[in-house]
């Protein structure tokens, strides 16, 4: 009752400041940013107003993302009002925008989120995620993203912007930090001119810490997971002459990581009484919640990231020209314990790499004109390659997975013949798949000033996407045959080929009531091309049991998803910028949502298209700055969704997506100066309430809400140096990321347990011109 309480007051005293005082993803602490001055974004392809920009998009600056000690490219979610999914992992199927999710971890589909660095998009589970470091701001949009982003935006996109090469001047700086976990933290750059029109700029970061989450299976052991490291280099050149920039960018990252870990939950006795009936023994998940009983002591995810990026800028005085060209190859490797259990039942591994090319051109008119427009074409190739790997102990599957009284006498009735063991008695299921996607766009739009305050804009993108996918489930080596994770095989790869193509308009009305209060409208279609099950064949027979596949079988696909968003919104910065004000109303309606569905009658993850889904909400963002000596900033979200058509679910937790109904975030600051130097102390709050796992209907667990708050104390010197002492999860709160419910031999499992409350420190030292 007392935690019940408490949670009502946090949710009531954080609804009246949103509305009626502070709230904004913006920190008045960034000095990138003071009072008076306007912050611009260019998530439209040019540089406007975050405030004249029709569209609901939350800005993080530089100096704030490394203030935060926010990690990489997901750590954007904890502070954007309609994101939801981070985890520390390298996957990106979770990630959710408004409840809007792809939790397909295949190859064969795409993600919902769009994520983009200096305009290149970087890919999916194994390439996307990457750390964040010199970095000149992060852009979030909510909502389909289509028409200005293209490719997989469906639910929204993340836009990164690194700092670019600065001519005719010398800076550099260096970040250490040193914490609880023993971790040790460095990053920095140096800007160089090389000449009257040239420079050069070099950025990296490096960091290794301990893991926080004890095994109970090998509690003698100090092996905590969760632990890494990373090491990442960015050296650009830029070239300015005149009308004409071109910046060449270049890329590597290392990363060295755990992979997450499962709990099984023991409050899931359909499952864990089956096998013990079956096995004849006691299993029970030791330790507590805050700690896993894993066979898997060494879960990895490991992954390299390269690539090059070169853009051209050429003003044309009618119009600014612009070219990026792109290419991003990655390796990626990945394993974990997805039963959660001391049993070897459910070990996973995927063996990944790819390549990434594009190419992009536009045109875009000047800002300051009553008509403005965009054009423009892009296009793109992707590789990956990938290899999947589910391994089981023989024995579990032979008595708990089909009964019998061991292997031998499956063995004899299925196949008529003798068992032999396999190594170590494991059976391992592999598949391969290859996919080679390519695809063109085409784009423009026009925007008009029909009165002084009245303006329409209209756009429109048309994409063409092609995907080859090829599929080979490989006989077991096992004398069991296939009869685990595959019920069948195939003689080699099986191949399909499909084409999809799709319009996604957008069309909005702003009226600019004064010179900064905006209020606008939208609708917008999104459209995520179809794709193919990495672990499913379409067969055009009955397959038979634990044999080959019929002649003509091909990979299983799934249709396209598509959606219609409206939006209207307040955008409005009132008493000299004391208080800025960011309020958005949604309503969507979403038909074919791709979705990763276990059956487990055929032990099969399919992944198939469900009915339509509505959702509806609000999100308030705003910052209030009484006194250069105090700011208070922060956002609060309420997203609803329903889903209709979802195989028949009559449970209560089938009907929405995978969100929070209601989250908030945000920081206050307060600020001493001395004469030559400032202390300062910013608090910071995060809370998501209780999230639903839509698509399972077994209720075994739900992930429960959660409050996090971090504490920031430092001093900075007008010579350019700074020390900070931080503590993040100050009350030390445990909290996990996310459920699952199992189903079949598969517990219901919680994974991703919070980091606990870490102390440490951080100096650093900036030399500016």
């Amino acid at each position: 009752m007392r935690s019940l309480l408490l949670h009502r007051h946090t949710a009531f005293l954080t609804l009246i400041s949103a509305l009626g005082l502070p709230c904004s993803v913006r920190a008045a602490e960034d000095a990138a940013t003071p009072a008076g001055e306007e912050i611009v974004v260019s998530a439209q392809r040019r540089t406007e107003t975050l405030i004249s920009t029709p569209l609901a998009i939350s800005v993080l600056q530089g100096a704030e993302i490394e203030r935060r000690n926010l990690d990489d490219i997901k750590d954007i979610v904890t502070f954007t009002p309609g994101f939801s999914g981070n985890s520390d992992d390298s996957y990106i199927d979770g990630l959710a925008v408004r409840g809007i999710a792809s939790n397909d971890y295949g190859i064969g589909g795409d993600s919902s989120i769009g994520i983009f660095k200096d305009g290149v998009y970087q890919g999916r589970t194994g390439s996307a995620v990457t750390t964040l470091f010199d970095i000149e701001r992060a852009e979030a949009l909510r909502g389909p993203q289509g028409f200005l982003f293209g490719r997989n935006a469906i639910s929204g996109a993340i836009s990164i912007l690194t700092n670019k090469p600065r001519i005719g001047g010398h800076d550099a700086y260096v970040y250490l930090t040193g914490g609880d976990i023993d971790r040790l933290e460095a990053q920095g750059a140096v800007n160089v001119p090389l000449a009257d029109k040239i420079a050069a700029r070099v950025a990296f970061y490096a960091t290794t810490y301990d893991g926080w989450v004890d095994n109970v299976f090998t509690q003698d052991l100090d092996d905590a997971l969760m632990g890494g490291s990373k090491l990442a280099l960015r050296p650009s050149l830029r070239f300015e002459d005149g009308p004409l920039q071109i910046t060449l960018t270049g890329e590597y990252e290392r990363r060295q990581l755990d992979g997450t870990p499962y709990r099984a939950s023991n409050d899931d006795r359909e499952v864990l009484d089956a096998i013990n009936d079956a096995m004849g023994n006691d299993l029970v998940i030791g330790g507590t919640r805050r700690v896993v009983d894993s066979d898997l002591v060494d879960p990895r995810d490991d992954g390299t990231i390269g690539g090059t990026n070169l853009q051209a800028d050429l003003d044309l005085s009618f119009a600014t020209l612009t070219a990026i060209s792109a290419y991003r190859h990655h390796r990626f490797y990945y394993s974990e314990d997805y039963d959660g259990t001391p049993l070897l039942l459910g070990n996973y591994t995927q063996r990944q790499h790819g390549t990434y090319a594009s190419q992009d051109v536009r045109l875009v008119s000047p800002g300051s004109d009553r008509l403005t427009w965009s054009a423009g074409v892009s296009a793109y190739r992707e590789t990956v390659r990938a290899r999947f790997t589910n391994e089981a102990d023989e024995e579990i599957v032979c008595r708990a997975g089909y009964a019998y009284t061991d292997c031998e006498e499956m063995t004899q009735d299925l196949y008529g013949r003798t068992y032999s063991p396999a190594p170590d008695g494991v059976l391992v299921d592999v598949n391969d798949a290859r996919s080679t996607s390519s695809g063109l766009s085409a784009y423009g739009d026009l925007n008009y000033w029909l009165l002084s305050r009245l303006q329409l804009g209209a756009g429109l993108r048309y994409t063409w996407d092609r995907k080859r996918f090829a599929l080979d489930v490989l006989p077991s080596d096992s004398s069991l045959g296939n009869v685990w994770t595959f019920s069948y095989y195939t003689d080699g790869f099986i191949e399909a080929e499909k084409a999809w193509d799709g319009l996604t308009p957008r069309f909005y009305l702003r009226f600019e009531a004064a010179r900064n209060i905006n209020l606008y409208a939208s609708v917008t279609r999104g459209h995520k091309a179809g794709g193919f099950g990495s672990f499913t064949v379409a067969a055009p027979a009955p397959v038979d049991d634990y044999g080959e596949v019929p002649d003509g079988t091909r990979p299983n696909s799934f249709a396209p998803e598509t959606i219609w968003s409206k939006e209207i919104g307040l955008k409005a910065s009132l008493f000299d910028r004391a208080l800025d004000l960011d309020v958005t109303a949604f309503h969507y309606a979403y038909r074919n949502l791709q979705t990763v569905f276990f059956d487990t009658e055929t032990r099969t993850q399919q992944i198939i298209n469900v009915g339509r889904v509505r959702g509806y909400g609000a999100e308030a963002i705003a910052t209030l700055r009484p006194s250069r000596y105090f700011d208070l900033s922060g956002n609060i979200t309420y997203t609803h969704t329903a889903k209709s058509g979802d195989r028949e679910c009559a449970e209560s937790d089938c009907g929405g997506l995978l969100h929070p109904i209601w989250a908030t975030s945000g920081v206050a600051t307060a600020r001493y100066p001395f004469a030559e130097a400032e202390a300062f102390l910013s608090a910071e709050w995060s809370h998501e309430g209780r999230r639903r796992e839509s698509f399972d209907w077994r209720g075994i667990t739900r992930r429960p809400r959660y409050t996090e708050v971090n504490l920031r104390l430092g001093y900075s010197s007008d010579q350019g140096w700074q020390a900070l002492v931080y503590v993040e999860n100050l009350f030390d709160r445990r909290y996990i990321r996310g459920v699952e419910n199992g189903g079949d031999l598969t517990p219901a499992t919680v994974w991703g347990v919070s980091q606990p409350r870490s102390l440490g420190v951080s100096l650093r030292w900036q030399l500016t011109p």
